[in-house]
């Protein structure tokens, strides 16, 4: 059922993909149906191999970590505020979102952000 699940997921974004596209002639089957066999292979080994769960830990902890610093500023910025249960989805849910933006927007701006990111497309292909 899990796996049909997953068919039916990409049968949907498929036929949405279709739909929306002004030159259906011009899609590279070819490079979807590698883009998928990758992408498959990836899932399977950050899932299922022990290398790939400490990639995966490892990439956990390091988010764990800067949701600890954005609590960190939230509770030195609010103060008391975060014991009160008023405003829980405001300093639970929203300042790590400011936090992270920021924190994104300051890595562009000293352009250090496209570096990361062309590494990451580097070691995905």
């Amino acid at each position: 059922m899990v796996y049909l699940h997953f068919i039916l997921g990409l049968v949907v974004i498929a036929v949405l993909a279709l739909l929306a596209s002004n030159n259906r002639k011009n899609i590279k089957y070819r490079y979807i149906i590698q883009l998928l066999i990758i992408e498959l292979a990836l899932a399977y080994f950050l899932l299922n191999s022990s290398a790939g769960t400490g990639i995966v830990k490892e990439f956990a902890d390091a988010f764990n970590g800067l949701l600890a610093f954005a609590a960190e500023g939230t509770n030195f910025v609010f103060g008391n505020l975060s014991n009160n249960n008023d405003f829980n989805f405001f300093l639970s849910v929203l300042m790590p979102i400011v936090f992270i933006s920021a924190l994104i927007g300051i890595l562009q701006h000293i352009k250090v952000l496209p570096y990361i990111i062309k590494a990451l497309g580097f070691f995905t292909l």
